[in-house]
């Protein structure tokens, strides 16, 4: 009998351990509509970069990776381009151009009833050799979670989709982001 109990111990300590990924980006409409109201000018995207230790997010010792490429830089790159292209403002050959850098994110999901997440990230929009804007810009989500991880750890995880699109709602809403790409 010990032998069975210590067995499921085992496998809920392993399980628990196990490499989650990010869900997929859904762009936010109100994101694709403020876009659309501010320019007509087609952008491009290039590399969003993050440093390896960004790249993993821990949820109660499960991490959580990016679900595009190998990076949280990749993922948001994606974001970018799905509100872009939406708007029907993206083009790859676009002067004009969004890059940047993750500077600091973490998702915390060890409260009892609430977890929290933020991220920061250096956007730069350049036009040939020329920086139009420098910003880092911030974002913070508070979400449901839970004293058992069954419930905290999925909730985390979903949360950095809902993460991102505040990013890039206030990345929009920046009037010298928005003069930089007109």
């Amino acid at each position: 009998m010990k032998y069975k109990s210590s067995l499921g111990l085992i496998a809920a300590l392993f399980l628990s351990a196990c490499t989650i990924q990010v869900p997929p980006y859904s762009a936010d409409i109100s994101n694709v509509s403020k876009l659309k109201e501010e320019t007509k000018t087609p952008i491009s995207v290039g590399k969003i970069e993050s440093e390896k230790k960004l790249n993993k997010i821990s949820l109660r010792g499960s991490p959580l990776v990016s679900s595009v490429g190998n990076s949280y830089g990749e993922y948001i790159e994606s974001a970018l381009i799905k509100e872009l292209k939406l708007a029907k403002l993206w083009s790859g050959v676009a002067k004009k151009q969004v890059t940047g850098k993750v500077i600091d994110q973490d998702i915390d999901v060890t409260g009892f009833s609430e977890g929290n997440s933020f991220i920061k990230v250096n956007f730069v929009v350049s036009e040939d050799d020329a920086i139009l804007f420098e910003k880092v810009i911030s974002a913070e989500h508070n979400f449901d979670s839970s004293f058992i991880g069954a419930i905290a750890i999925p909730n985390g995880q979903r949360s950095y989709v809902e993460l991102v699109q505040k990013l890039l709602k206030n990345l929009y809403s920046d009037e010298e982001f928005i003069t930089a790409i007109k």
